[in-house]
């Protein structure tokens, strides 16, 4: 080892994050939640949200001490109702005039981006530790343009879909094949333009959050490359389920003939558990492998199986209790996915 990893060695200082919520207590603020949501019809969901995120912080230990939410969800109201007259006139218009909703939703559009960054200003600003606050450092600009790519496409997409309703009723489509070829045209480009923006969008939160003087880039740089690979996999993965369909497909249709649904569903549950839990546990490592400040890293490692087989084990459990046990997967996920992930100060950096 050379006289500067020695150094390093040294000077390093590893932070563990433990986690210790529980379902139990966690259950009380979820069924709370839950039912003041659907009594105001949704109005109360700003508050809910900063009740869950108070417990979760409040539960978590970095270097044996634990954060702090001090947000009440009132600052995210005004946003919140306007996003709930949004759908409910979206919702009262969209079939009598579909073209009026398409219109509606690209004017909206603009305000998805940095509605988003106002949530994650929101939960940053007002988490602290050791009585100092993090902090979010992307603009409004930047916000705008990670999702710039997906514009025309989407447009194409809502009034090429806003169109072939009308023509739905008002009589036989006279467009021939070229407006469903452009709808399915832009359908197709949003799908593939969805690792890129995956990784426009990662790269503008992991590049901006600050702890104090410190302030967060992603070295080496995360590029669209990257989540292209990631998305591959889970498209492999897929085509691997399939091919395991094939090969087994007599014992599969033995299965789903004894109770089809229930067989069906938790197959194909399965089958989305798995994808989610390898393009989840990817992600976060290589997210967070590369952050890092002039003080700080992070250290990921989430294990694919460990959180496979947790996942699967709360599906089967909230079957078996008709959603009861939620609360408590979730807390068992929080603990797995914060547990993997450790901070590592350097003392004296020169970087």
């Amino acid at each position: 080892m050379s006289t500067t990893e020695e150094h390093h060695d040294r000077t390093d200082t590893v932070l563990a994050i433990r986690f210790t919520g529980t379902g139990r207590d966690y259950a009380r603020i979820w069924i709370v939640n839950l039912v003041l949501t659907l009594a105001t019809l949704g109005l109360y969901l700003p508050f809910a949200r900063a009740r869950q995120l108070r417990y979760l912080r409040q539960h978590t230990l970095i270097e044996g001490e634990a954060l702090d939410f001090d947000g009440d969800g009132r600052e995210l109201l005004r946003p919140h109702l306007a996003l709930l007259g949004a759908l409910l006139l979206y919702t009262l218009i969209a079939h009598a005039a579909p073209l009026l909703a398409a219109l509606l939703l690209l004017a909206l559009a603009p305000a998805g981006p940095l509605l988003l960054r106002r949530m994650l200003r929101w939960r940053l600003e007002h988490t602290l530790w050791r009585g100092q606050r993090l902090s979010f450092h992307g603009d409004e600009a930047q916000a705008r343009r990670v999702f710039l790519p997906a514009a025309a496409p989407l447009a194409l997409l809502l009034l090429g879909q806003a169109l072939l309703a009308g023509q739905e009723d008002t009589g036989p489509d006279r467009s021939g094949w070229m407006l469903p070829a452009l709808v399915s045209l832009a359908l197709l480009g949003l799908l593939m333009l969805v690792p890129w923006l995956h990784a426009r969008q990662r790269r503008y939160h992991h590049g901006h959050f600050g702890f104090g003087t410190e302030r967060t880039r992603l070295d080496p740089a995360v590029e669209p490359a990257d989540f292209y690979r990631l998305h591959g996999g889970v498209i492999a993965l897929l085509l691997g389920a399939l091919a395991i369909n094939a090969v087994f497909a007599a014992w599969i249709d033995t299965l789903l003939a004894a109770a089809p649904m229930l067989s069906g569903l938790l197959l194909d549950m399965t089958l989305v558990l798995a994808l989610r839990a390898w393009l989840s546990a990817r992600t976060q490592d290589l997210l967070w492998n590369r952050t890092r400040s002039d003080r700080y890293r992070f250290v990921s490692d989430l294990p694919v199986p460990r959180l496979l087989m947790r996942s699967l084990k709360h599906l089967l459990l909230c079957v078996l209790t008709l959603g009861l046990y939620w609360p408590h997967a979730v807390m068992a996920t929080t603990r797995l996915r914060l547990e993997s992930v450790r901070i590592v100060r350097t003392q004296g950096s020169t970087n």
